[in-house]
């Protein structure tokens, strides 16, 4: 009887621990406007990281808004890293789009590029692309005075249509960014037939966007935004760094890309429950265990019996589970 209160009574901690698998620190706000804001984010003093991890909670009649603090962005979603499924950490963000000097077009964007030297966040070279909107116009995107990534649009008249697939023949085109990008500018040059007075712009933004269906680029005009992706990791100097930088049984740490089929090396440090455990690795010993067994679907095929262990899971004949806890072998 000893054994078997014994057991259940372990069960029931084990349960209680991995319920209670914190994501921020203290008693810091969890969410902003919906969206998960984890450690390292945060808000409130004492919740984040650094400067580059604040998030504000902006209140307005359409309800609670995420910030980016100090670039000002509007945050879409937060993921922490996840080695065992090969993600690295990323933040979506809404970026303004950049609008040429002597366009014709105003909207809510910028005439400068957003500029993330000094964090440690890059925009995402897997998950972005460079965008150009404009009839016979190319853009040239500029890394540390060198031009690295330049698009052309053309169009059959002045007029650039409403809806396109931004293929290059239609007004809009689109090309691939460099790695570890943080911060450029963007030059508009023109071709000879460009039409004078037009609206033209250009944009980083998320590529997922481009597929499967049109946008309205009314629409983007209007807004002067559009959905990016970010890459972030932490400083190895920094205070979270040297409270878990380590290889433990629950999390690792690496400045190693995790979602890349060959090892990049990444400008900052990434950390990540082990698979088999959740919670978020930034807080220390805050990666709990997953109980496998209680998943939605039996992970023990016929009739074996599943016993949870740290980190994974056994799959047992059923009458040696009973032996074990009326005996206490």
């Amino acid at each position: 009887m000893f054994q078997i209160l014994l057991l259940l009574g372990s069960l029931l901690l084990h349960e209680e621990a991995s319920l209670a698998a914190p994501m921020v620190k203290g008693n810091c706000p969890p969410t902003c406007g919906g969206i998960t804001i984890p450690f390292p984010f945060g808000i409130g003093s004492g919740c984040f990281l650094d400067e580059w991890y604040e998030i504000f909670c902006h209140e307005s009649i359409d309800g609670d808004v995420p910030m980016l603090n100090k670039p000002n962005l509007r945050v879409l979603n937060i993921s922490l890293p996840d080695s065992h499924g090969g993600k690295n950490g990323m933040i979506s963000v809404s970026l303004p789009i950049i609008y040429a000097p002597n366009g014709t077009c105003r909207g809510n964007g910028s005439s400068t590029p957003v500029s993330l030297n000094g964090s440690h966040f890059i925009f995402s070279e897997s998950r972005n692309v460079l965008a150009a909107v404009g009839c016979n116009i190319a853009v040239l995107l500029d890394y540390q005075k060198s031009a690295i990534i330049g698009c052309k649009s053309s169009c059959k008249d002045d007029k650039v249509v409403r809806k396109m697939t931004c293929s290059g023949s239609d007004g809009c085109f689109h090309n691939t960014i460099t790695p570890d990008l943080q911060a450029c500018t963007i030059t508009f040059n023109h071709d000879k037939g460009s039409p004078k007075n037009q609206c033209e712009y250009a944009f980083l933004g998320e590529s997922s966007k481009f597929t499967r269906s049109t946008i309205d680029f009314d629409k983007l005009k209007a807004s002067g935004h559009f959905p990016a992706v970010l890459e972030w990791g932490i400083a190895k100097s920094s205070r979270a760094a040297s409270e878990i930088y380590k290889h433990g049984d629950s999390y690792e740490c690496s400045n190693f890309s995790f979602n890349s089929p060959y090892p990049k090396e990444m400008p900052f440090l990434q950390c990540s429950c082990r698979g088999g455990f959740t919670g978020n690795p930034y807080i220390k010993s805050a990666c709990e265990d997953v109980d496998e067994c209680k998943g939605p679907t039996d992970p023990c095929p016929g009739r074996r019996k599943c016993v949870n262990r740290q980190g994974s899971y056994d799959c047992v004949d059923g009458s040696k589970i009973i032996k074990s806890v009326l005996i206490g072998k």
